[in-house]
């Protein structure tokens, strides 16, 4: 995704249920994503409640770190 293109709210739908079924089909709770993507555990609360746009760099990480290959 190019630094032009605007991300679709459904997109940001898509990725935020994608990050939130892996996490919970591997019984992981925030802190544990959080410690395996190197972030704050307020990072992925606020991913998960869509308050972070463009969403799909956030989403590949947690994604990535939960062990799900992905390409962009």
């Amino acid at each position: 995704m190019s630094g032009t293109e605007q991300e679709h709210p459904h997109d940001t739908e898509d990725l935020v249920r994608l990050v939130l079924l892996t996490r919970q089909e591997l019984g992981w709770n925030h802190a544990e994503l959080a410690a395996s993507a190197q972030v704050s555990e307020s990072d992925v609360a606020r991913f998960e409640a869509q308050q972070v746009v463009p969403a799909k760099p956030l989403a590949l990480r947690f994604l990535q770190a939960m062990g799900v290959v992905v390409s962009s």
